[in-house]
């Protein structure tokens, strides 16, 4: 409540105006605080233009109840948007509000990957392939071809050649990619390590000769859902606040705000949803120094915080809050919703519905898988010719190739951390309508084979870091999407 106050005295003294103490507490108490209170501006400016110091007088001259204690209800009819028959729908998957544990045994690691080689081998079989196995392979006779699915352990580029090692359950062996055959070659370049895709060799005396490469991917066209059930409302979605950080942006979030109260954009109108996509707050002790860049050293401090920016949303947006590698959770994929004591502080003045990372939901029949993208920093360091510097133009690539892997974070054992549970939740089974990453700061939104791919930006002002590496992150930005046709654009608040 705290922040609340300091934006309503911030506001009235922007207009010229001074509010008594009872006069705070009375607007604090409303359903849309500073909307009411640009309201009751409204008024004196017109009919009491004497008045420079409001009190609950003038708040009883424009409709507002005094009740006891301070509280109050409005007789004021502030405008209301479209849709005031619409309900929420919103489905979760139980499984992205898990905490997972592991005993950290040998065998879990097996599981695990046995389990992600089944889950993309069984997406890659409804392509109609029929796939060989290593064992047998190995007996065929010279000249011989068969398909493989596979896991790669092990890519190394030669002059002439790409060499491939790879495995299934029955086996290892060792593929050669000429270099000749453009095409082959640029798809076997941009193979990662540890996913699971098909692959067509020839036996040519004892080599194994690859002939194509394919990954699971997703068809080109897929959709069956009836758009006539589904609403004309747009969902926002936003990642990477890291409040408490020294450069994130309030004042931007402030335009943010005055927009969701205020605009008569049509967008904000029919606007039911706001998920963030991770990172809410910068967190404690996520890297090396950490501290001289924060304004608020403690976790609570920060939560703190983000409950008063959160609490001026319009109570009318439902607002979804999943979580990234810089918030109060483990760090490992996948990782839980906010634990119960943060939790409490945010829902002092609001509703959330809190989900891990990543998170499978149903919006209004619409499926989004949120996931904070932890990964893209493997992805970025592994594919050819991407980097930080040119990421604006990039990203799109680095999104597709999660779609094309049918996996959040194909890349083991790098810079993402990963549980290895008994089921890889990372494998992308079901295809999302929209898939919503943060993590990286670039703001993004595009199409690929009907799946609406969005990265959403961030509210923090360049790094250190980010400098270093030449990444000039997209800040104040939101991705607005129409639910009902899938359009998507990208809205600044600078």
């Amino acid at each position: 409540m705290e922040y609340l106050r300091r934006r309503l005295v911030e506001e009235a003294l922007r207009e010229g105006y001074n509010l008594t103490s009872e006069a705070i507490s009375i607007l604090e108490s409303q359903q849309n605080p500073l909307e009411t209170l640009r309201y009751i501006i409204k008024y004196l400016r017109t009919s009491r233009p004497e008045v420079i110091i409001v009190d609950s007088s003038h708040l009883r001259e424009v409709g507002l109840k005094v009740v006891d204690a301070g509280y109050a209800v409005s007789d004021i009819v502030i405008e209301k948007a479209p849709l005031e028959e619409w309900i929420p729908k919103i489905e979760v998957d139980e499984r992205s509000l898990r905490h997972y544990r592991i005993k950290g045994e040998i065998d879990e690691f097996q599981n695990y990957f046995k389990n992600r080689y089944m889950k993309i081998k069984s997406i890659l079989e409804k392509r109609g392939e029929h796939f060989s196995r290593i064992i047998d392979l190995l007996k065929n006779p010279r000249g011989s071809e068969a398909t493989l699915a596979v896991i790669l352990l092990e890519k190394i580029e030669k002059e002439q050649s790409i060499m491939l090692r790879v495995e299934d359950d029955t086996g290892t062996a060792r593929l050669m990619a000429p270099k000749r055959d453009l095409e082959l070659a640029k798809k076997a370049e941009r193979l990662v390590v540890d996913q699971v895709f098909g692959v067509r060799v020839s036996k040519i005396d004892n080599t194994f000769i690859v002939r194509d490469v394919f990954m699971p991917d997703v068809p080109i066209k897929w959709r069956n859902v009836d758009e006539e059930s589904i609403p004309e409302v747009y969902i926002a979605l936003i990642s990477d606040l890291h409040i408490g950080s020294k450069k994130f942006r309030r004042d931007l979030w402030e335009n943010f705000l005055d927009w969701l109260s205020n605009s008569r954009d049509p967008e904000v109108k029919r606007l039911r949803y706001l998920v963030v996509a991770g990172d809410i707050v910068d967190g404690v002790g996520v890297f090396p120094k950490q501290e001289k860049e924060l304004e608020h050293t403690s976790i609570t401090q920060q939560i703190e915080e983000a409950a008063g920016l959160f609490s001026e949303i319009p109570k009318e947006i439902k607002l979804i809050i999943s979580v990234g590698n810089h918030d109060p959770v483990v760090r490992a994929l996948p990782q839980p919703p906010l634990p119960d004591k943060h939790r409490k502080k945010l829902e002092k003045d609001r509703e959330y519905i809190f989900v891990g990372n990543p998170a499978y939901i149903k919006v209004e029949n619409r499926s989004l898988l949120v996931y904070h993208g932890q990964s893209l920093d493997d992805i970025i360091q592994y594919l050819p010719n991407i980097s930080y510097s040119m990421l604006e133009r990039e990203i799109k690539n680095v999104l597709e190739t999660l779609i094309q892997c049918r996996h959040l974070a194909p890349i083991y054992g790098e810079n993402t951390l990963i549980l290895p549970t008994q089921e890889d939740l990372l494998v992308i089974e079901d295809i999302p309508d929209i898939l919503h990453t943060g993590h990286v700061h670039v703001a993004y939104t595009g199409n690929y084979r009907e799946v609406v791919l969005v990265n959403s930006g961030t509210w923090q002002e360049q790094t250190s870091y980010q400098r270093e590496v030449g990444l000039e992150p997209t800040v104040g930005t939101v991705v607005l999407l129409n639910l009902k046709t899938l359009s998507a654009k990208l809205k600044k608040f600078m």
